[in-house]
């Protein structure tokens, strides 16, 4: 099979060589295993040779995107056999999927089939064990990370030790990629245009990388994600020719200025490699590795400086644990001619903040027909706004018309909310003798907030409240913040406090940032035996516009129960 040329030098895309593959292709005995849906097709060989290996296809492919409608991902068909993974054992690699008389993996060590390829409940299993050590691949689909379209494969294996001593395991996935036709393209991953053999390791290894045929009429774009959701980055990214790496079932020696030609012909032939380093795996333990490839999206605008932006479609507020994401955008001279003096200027929402990566505006002199400039840019979250926050990246020159491109990211900031500590309380109590019980009220998160007010209900015929203390949110050192207590309800079964974050001569203090911030400590004293629940009736967070914040709240329980004098059950118990 012939291949196109190359006619966009840049254009990122991760090729399997067609004509002799497909020449040595078997036919195997039994149907594939298939499962699809109306973006995609996973394809699993039933065996017995290359059992368990895969392809994947597309189907209607980005619906955004008519021309990726059945293209390939990776290479097989119904006959996969290229793409394989490698489980190492106490230092020697064993080849899962297998056994096989062709290239990939020929010279490997092989286990035993426990579980045949079986599709159930959209999931296509497939296990082998390796004398103590059984694993088991699960190929499903996922939302893809770009998209959220269920437009991706999720990827997993689990590795289990069986035997009653420590075993040392790690992992190696080779994805023998085809997408388009542009047989020879480099890759892009991260920051780095990929034109070479290259290995990524630690924190060079990407959020994802991507494969193109074309940025300025793309027919489909493939994406490998690495982080997020709920997967298991890689200790290392490999990136060389599919012969070095279907050869070597661990981790090739690549030299420098090594190319995508397999060795002894002269036709490019990429693939993908994630590697897990081995850690150590307790008797009865398992560990399990999650990876995602599937389709991915750029959001793209032609012109004669043609862009493109890709980054996660959606990322949440999670305080300390929120994570990074990265937003990588292409620049292309479609022009036909040098451009001049090109800046490139990204415009960022108040609701993220720009972590590391290049800077939000850049200047070349000269930017030649054809050429591509990538930038990409790490972000996090920062809780200030929510919703569809837009990145616009523009560009302009001193003789091309200029170009600019939005695109939008769903920040999902989770509302603050209140909640009472502990939750519930059963307080034993004798006749006569009222008991104290004492209830925090906590708002977490507290994001960028100033002020609150919370009116609390609960039956005075349970408890009364006979003293409140101001919360930790309102007490700082040196100096009185604002307080209040409304005690005109109590009989009602109403109790409001307010604080502000400001003294007496309306100084503003420093804003409530704290993960968790406690408003208020509530001391009861029982009344009657009975239930009561305390419940937030109304409540109004100011944050530092002096907006009003929506705010959530959970009820605290209290029970009151009358014990005999001299009973052994203790008088105050929490649950």
């Amino acid at each position: 099979m012939s291949r196109r040329p190359n006619t966009l030098p840049w254009a990122a895309a991760v090729v399997c060589l067609l004509g002799m593959r497909v020449a040595a292709a078997a036919v195997t005995s039994s149907p594939p295993i298939a499962l699809e849906n109306e973006f995609i097709r996973m394809v699993v060989n039933p065996g017995t040779n290359e059992a368990g290996r895969f392809s994947i296809r597309t189907t209607g492919g980005d619906i955004s995107r008519p021309s990726s409608k059945n293209k390939h991902l990776i290479f097989g068909g119904n006959t996969p056999w290229t793409s394989y993974s490698t489980v190492k054992i106490d230092g020697t690699p064993y080849i899962v999927g297998g056994p096989t008389h062709r290239r990939a993996g020929s010279n490997g060590k092989y286990g035993q089939t426990i579980t045949a390829p079986t599709l159930a409940n959209n999931l296509i299993t497939y296990s082998e064990k390796f004398g103590d050590i059984e694993v088991t691949q699960e190929l499903s689909f996922v939302r893809g990370m770009s998209t959220r379209m269920l437009d991706t494969v999720g990827i997993t294996y689990k590795i289990t030790n069986r035997s009653s001593a420590n075993h040392e395991v790690g992992l190696r996935m080779l994805l023998d990629t085809m997408c388009g036709d542009n047989d020879a393209a480099p890759i892009r991953a991260g920051r780095q245009a990929i034109t070479t053999a290259t290995v990524l390791t630690g924190k060079d290894v990407p959020d994802f990388w991507q494969a193109f045929d074309s940025l300025a009429n793309p027919t489909v774009i493939s994406q490998g994600s690495l982080r997020g959701d709920k997967i298991t980055p890689p200790d290392q990214l490999l990136f060389a020719d599919w012969g070095t790496l279907a050869d070597d079932p661990w981790v090739p020696a690549l030299t420098p200025g090594q190319g995508f030609t397999r060795k002894g012909e002269t036709e490019p032939d990429t693939a993908a490699a994630m590697v897990w380093n081995p850690v150590i795996l307790e008797p009865g333990k398992t560990k399990t590795y999650v990876s995602y490839y599937g389709i991915g999206e750029v959001s793209l605008k032609a012109g004669q400086l043609t862009l493109g932006l890709t980054a996660p479609a959606e990322t949440t507020f999670e305080h300390e644990r929120t994570q990074t994401f990265t937003l990588t955008g292409y620049l292309q001279n479609a022009g036909g001619y040098d451009a001049r003096d090109v800046t490139t200027t990204l415009t960022v929402p108040e609701g993220l903040t720009l972590v590391s990566g290049n800077k939000v505006k850049e200047s070349q002199r000269l930017l030649k027909p054809n050429e591509t400039v990538q930038r990409s840019w790490i972000f996090i979250a920062n809780g200030k706004m929510g919703g569809k926050l837009a990145l616009t990246l523009a560009v302009t020159s001193s003789n091309i018309e200029a170009n600019q491109i939005t695109r939008q990211i769903q920040v999902a900031v989770p509302n603050p909310h209140l909640r009472f500590a502990p939750t519930a309380q059963r307080v034993m109590t004798q006749p006569d003798e009222p008991t104290p019980v004492i209830m925090e009220v906590n708002l977490a998160p507290a994001v960028s907030l100033y002020g609150a007010s919370v009116t609390i209900k609960f039956d005075p015929n349970v408890v009364l409240p006979f003293d409140v203390s101001r919360g930790r949110a309102f007490i700082e050192e040196g100096r009185q913040l604002y307080w209040h207590v409304d005690k005109s309800q109590i009989e009602k079964g109403l109790l409001t406090l307010t604080g502000r974050r400001i003294d007496a001569h309306g100084v503003s203090a420093e804003l409530i940032t704290q993960a968790e911030a406690n408003l208020g400590t509530l001391k009861f004293r029982t009344v009657n035996p009975g239930k009561t629940s305390l419940s937030v009736v109304n409540a109004v967070l100011f944050d530092e516009k002096g907006v009003e914040r929506p705010v959530e709240s959970s009820a605290g329980d209290i029970e009151v129960v009358n014990v005999s004098a001299g009973s052994p059950e203790s008088h105050h118990q929490s649950k």
